[in-house]
């Protein structure tokens, strides 16, 4: 027998994507009733559906295209989708895209480690959850075990030391990030060197400037004002990276 809510049944009335976290994400910024880089994050949670054996039913992309045509034609949005073995997922919320003028605060997480399986976007994000909450800044930045930085808790990170960019390498276990991916090809189109490796906390501290990457940053990523209370710059390089990022997203709508 099975008891939820009040309800006593005789069958399962909850699957294993509630139990185990067995379930992938992704979570999407819209622009007037377009998704942006839709099929790039269809295409990431297909090959994470592949790895981890779940099976994405024929469907998907009609149901989410007929989700959107309904209920997409807003001025801005977040659009998520979550999959299962048993279950099709989506939302879409009003949304402003997140930006700060002025930067934004960010510190280490010195509680909880990076999960280990973050290199997919799956239902079991319970450590970065406590991370974020914990969190006093906007926006922290795990350490492994070994002592190298990793990435945020909702984010990619990324550091300018004398005009060169670092980012943690994907070896490290971190999400594949698709703004990340992005920021990466603008740098080098601009001529920008970036450096992708294992960087110490130190490393980070020393560098001129911060700036985290997530799919639902407007400008692609937010600056950090502030590491550990430390001053940091708007560097000439995010500058750059901002106004080629957003003139890729009006080329887009």
């Amino acid at each position: 027998m099975y008891y939820l809510n009040g309800i006593i049944s005789e069958k399962e009335l909850l699957s294993e994507d509630f139990f185990y976290g067995y379930s992938l994400f992704e979570t999407m910024y819209g622009v007037n009733g377009k998704v942006l880089f839709l099929e790039k994050h269809l295409d990431r949670i297909t090959k994470s559906a592949k790895l981890i054996g779940i099976n994405i039913k024929e469907d998907i992309n009609a149901n989410i295209a007929d989700f959107i045509n309904k209920f997409g034609n807003l001025e801005e949005f977040m659009f998520k989708i979550q999959v299962s073995n048993n279950n099709l997922y989506m939302k879409i919320l009003s949304f402003k895209g997140r930006e700060a003028d002025e930067g934004i605060t960010a510190s280490f997480i010195g509680k909880y480690y990076q999960n280990e399986m973050g290199f997919i976007k799956s239902g079991n994000y319970l450590g970065n959850i406590l991370a974020k909450k914990d969190l006093e800044s906007f926006e922290g930045v795990f350490i492994n075990r070994q002592g190298t930085i990793t990435e945020g808790t909702i984010s990619n990170v990324f550091f300018i030391k004398n005009s060169i960019i670092y980012t943690p390498s994907l070896d490290l276990n971190i999400l594949p990030g698709l703004t990340r991916e992005i920021i990466i090809k603008i740098s080098k189109k601009l001529g920008i060197k970036v450096q992708e490796g294992h960087f110490t906390k130190k490393e980070l501290l020393e560098s001129d400037g911060i700036f985290f990457t997530n799919s639902l940053m407007k400008m692609g990523l937010l600056w950090v004002s502030y590491f550990e209370n430390v001053k940091k710059s708007k560097t000439k390089e995010i500058h750059k990276l901002e106004k080629e990022y957003y003139k890729l997203i009006m080329d887009m709508l």
